[in-house]
């Protein structure tokens, strides 16, 4: 079977404006990947369990004083998710 190859010629202003679409699609999707990098780690600070579960850095703070585990080096405090989803879980109905 052969190949069939099609060309399409575009006036230069619209192949302009393709490309700049194009060009901002893929910018933005790697900005997006560099925004949601924290939702694929295993450990967060507060800040990041915050956004992961779309709550209050304030609700994290009551949560780790009713018992959400937490852990501590050298001062900073990070949360393992899997961790906290178990934890979590015990108030599901």
């Amino acid at each position: 079977m052969s190949e069939i190859t099609l060309v399409v010629q575009l006036p230069k202003e619209l192949e302009k404006q393709l490309r700049a679409h194009y060009d901002e699609m893929i910018s933005n999707a790697v900005a997006r990947v560099f925004e949601d990098k924290e939702l694929y780690k295993p450990m967060v600070r507060m800040s990041g369990l915050s956004r992961w579960l779309d709550v209050s850095t304030t609700t994290i703070q009551k949560w780790t004083k009713e018992g959400m585990p937490t852990m501590v080096i050298d001062g900073v405090t990070l949360y393992d998710k899997r961790a906290v989803t178990r934890w979590l879980k015990q108030y599901e109905r």
